[in-house]
């Protein structure tokens, strides 16, 4: 026989789900929360039942995985449900279980519950974005998907913020309630209290682990809620400064005051979502400061093999007590030295073997906006072992910057399970940072010497590249010891190690530029692949056929992977980041990679000039995509799909350059035509203003055209223009739908 007040309790809880009593309290006089506290008031996770059932059930690698759905919680009068994975090593018990989160663009992941389970665990995934791909790579039936019901957690423009703006706010006031971030907090709290449930699990160990935007979710819950006793939040979060309601209640760095238990934050140096900077403010406001840093350095949202091991041991060290994580390493720097150079001091925890320390850092320490500072360049200097303390000097070239300084201690590992082989793990210092005031008054000196060198290949080169078997890669083009000449080639010059057969590299050219006639990407063996820039901002490639020795590159023999466009100056390159990679085999042994500055006459000799080659009709050259040096921004080829206002009837058959603002287009002239010639089109939607530059100089700029704007036609004087440059912008109220067109452009040549 049961306990007659237990099974009143139980049926009282099932009878106020069955009605759909609301999970959240209901807002006090239906005023905004103030605070976090108030946010939260009133909700207990381990209240309502979690009615989980088992969509599917299968065996994998020794691991039991289970397709779940949960009871999130009931909102407005309507149930929401988190489709899951769950899977835990079979015949185990007693288990230490993790929370699994997923970042933006993901899924609830089986490979992360059959890893973790390999290593003792049991782990449940969250499939919040209910993203469909998790039901066909499981093959799953449709209910076993995610079901927001009345609110919405998922990554869509409506779960941002939190205004009460759409249909789908829980609360009718602004609050930190209505927004996606809170409902997946509370999405992972309620992940816990499964795990609680579990049969295999022992619920006083749990941890919490996610990426990206599941690290955001993963800091919160790690905040909010006492049962977390590890977590490891990845690349997260960015933090909201400004004195908001948002601010103060829903945004991550709102959070920070609440840490108290053990926290593990996976920090990428060059990460766009959690800046580095953005970590050490947490840091500063967490009342526990039983936290470590795993850093991989020049990276940028994913992590090294060492850093991985660290976050895996930080649970088995707090889940499992099956290691003994290092103490935190200090750091401390010394701007009074008697040679003017700053003396960065690391003390580590000696009572784990250390294989090496690595000292690091940037003069790019600018505080960065949400999309800013990926590509900070990140300096190494090598510190000097001093009985139990490490010691490195850092040169600056200049006092203008600030100076942002860390270090990372990688440990020696022996036999550990994990899931990604590493004989070392990392531990990173705290960051510091010290402004160029600072600096100044300390009377620390510069020495200011620049070189042609942008990599010698000497001991340690690879400290300041991510290397692998076949390729590298560096934002060393930010050093500013290694100004960028105007007009000059970039060299690399490599040993031949001598070809394992006859389709792997033998060599590169020597001299050789590549053919221009020929796509961006051949992919023939035998060849390097040099790129430029960042793949998601905008990237140049040029594929190198294999000879003996050295290859010099102009910038134009690199073409944008996207539009084909070539890179005229190294100055346009968006974001400075150079890759070399072999297209087959192991990269080759480099042993120099420099600029050689060259005379203006051979630059622009062996500039291509693609508008000498185009057919002219009646003496006139008609601009196309196909023969620009440079595009930025949205392009459209297909004239078909260009839409103009119903009262610009004329319009309707135009052909031309048709863009999206923000744009600019490129062509190089040679001094070789008189005037330019268009008819200046705006699109149905459009809201832009035309500019004309020559070599720089602004030429012309229209009035703003709206979508019902008539054409204009324009003439503009091109005498000794040697580039053309033209420019859509948007016009003052967005780029959204901003298309225009440059019509029927000519250039008429010189007389």
């Amino acid at each position: 026989m049961g306990n007659p007040l237990w099974i009143a309790i139980l049926a009282a809880l099932a009878l106020s789900c069955s009605l759909n009593a609301e999970s959240l309290p209901p807002l006090k006089g239906e005023k905004s929360p103030q605070t976090l506290d108030e946010v939260w008031a009133g909700y207990d996770p381990t209240i309502e039942p979690i009615e989980a059932e088992t969509l599917k059930e299968w065996e994998e690698d020794g691991t039991v995985v289970r397709a779940v759905r949960y009871c999130i919680g009931t909102f407005k009068g309507q149930k929401s449900w988190m489709g899951a994975l769950y899977g835990f090593p079979k015949h185990r018990m007693e288990l230490p279980a993790l929370v699994q989160i997923h970042g933006g663009g993901g899924r609830a992941s089986k490979q992360a519950c059959i890893a973790n389970a390999k290593r003792g665990y049991a782990t449940i995934s969250l499939n919040w974005r209910a993203d469909d791909r998790y039901l066909s790579e499981n093959d799953l039936p449709k209910s076993a998907q995610t079901d927001w019901g009345a609110v919405d957690g998922t990554q869509s423009a409506g779960s941002r913020g939190i205004e009460p703006n759409n249909d789908l706010r829980y609360d009718p006031v602004p609050s930190g309630r209505n927004g996606g971030y809170f409902l997946r907090t509370l999405a992972a709290r309620r992940a816990l209290t499964f795990l609680q449930r579990q049969a295999e699990v022992d619920g006083e160990r749990l941890g919490v682990d996610g990426h990206s935007m599941g690290g955001v979710i993963t800091l919160q819950t790690a905040a909010i809620d006492s049962r977390v006793k590890a977590s490891a939040p990845s690349c997260a979060p960015p933090i909201d400064l400004e004195d908001t309601l948002s601010a103060r209640t829903y945004a991550a760095s709102a959070y920070a005051a609440k840490i108290n238990s053990p926290m593990l934050f996976m920090s990428p140096s060059n990460d766009f979502h959690g800046h580095v900077e953005d970590m050490e403010w947490i840091m500063d406001r967490m009342p526990n400061q039983e936290f470590r840093i795993a850093r991989s350095e020049h990276f940028n949202h994913k992590h090294n093999n060492s850093c991985l091991a660290a976050k895996e041991l930080w649970f088995d060290a707090h889940l499992k007590g099956s290691y003994l994580y290092p103490v935190r390493p200090a750091i401390d720097i010394d701007l009074n030295t008697e040679d003017g150079r700053p003396r960065v001091r690391i003390t580590p925890d000696a009572a784990q073997p250390i294989d090496h320390v690595d000292v690091y850092f940037s003069r790019d320490a600018r505080l960065s906006s949400y999309y800013g500072s990926k590509s900070r360049y990140w300096q190494f200097s090598k510190p000097v072992n001093e009985g139990d303390r490490y010691v490195a000097s850092i040169d600056l070239f200049d006092l203008r910057e600030p100076l942002w300084v860390f270090a990372n201690i990688h440990y020696k590992l022996g036999e550990h399970q994990l899931t990604k082989p590493s004989t070392t793990m990392t531990s990173t210092t705290r960051m510091l940072m010290v402004d160029a005031d600072e600096l100044q008054a300390a009377g620390v000196k510069p020495d200011g010497v620049t070189t042609a060198v942008i990599e010698d290949f000497d001991d340690d080169w690879e400290r300041e590249w991510i290397v692998s078997k076949n390729s590298c890669e560096s934002f060393r083009l930010n050093n500013p010891r290694v100004p960028i000449p105007q007009y000059s080639k970039l060299v690399l010059s490599v040993e031949d190690t001598g070809p394992s057969s006859p389709d792997d590299l033998a060599g590169l050219v020597k001299g050789l530029v590549p053919d221009r006639s020929s796509t961006v990407s051949n992919n023939k063996p035998g060849s390097l692949r040099v790129s430029l820039g960042d793949l998601a901002i905008g990237e140049y490639l040029a594929d190198i056929k294999e000879n003996d020795g050295t290859v010099s590159l102009y910038p134009f023999d690199l073409k944008h992977t996207k539009n084909g466009s070539a890179l005229m100056n190294w100055a346009d390159l968006p974001n400075p980041k150079i890759s070399l990679k072999s297209v087959r085999g192991n990269l080759p042994m480099c042993s120099k990679l420099v600029w050689e500055p060259i005379s203006v006459s051979d630059f622009m000799s062996n500039r291509p000039f693609q508008l000498g080659e185009v057919d002219k009709a009646n003496g006139k050259t008609t601009l196309a995509f196909d023969q620009a040096d440079k595009i930025v921004g949205r392009i459209e080829t297909d004239p078909q799909s260009f839409r103009v206002h119903e009262s610009i009837v004329e319009a309707n058959d135009v052909q031309g350059l048709r863009v999206h603002s923000p744009s600019e287009v490129t062509f190089f002239l040679k001094g070789k035509f008189s005037k330019f010639q268009a008819t200046l089109v705006p699109g149905y939607q459009a809201s832009v203003t035309f500019e004309v530059h020559g070599d720089d100089r602004l030429l012309l700029s229209s009035d703003k055209f709206s979508g019902t704007s008539e054409p204009e036609e324009i003439e503009v004087d091109m005498s000794g223009v040697q580039k053309l440059k033209l420019i859509v912008t948007e016009g003052g109220n967005g780029w959204g739908g901003d298309w225009a067109m440059w019509a029927n452009p000519v250039l008429d040549p010189q007389p």
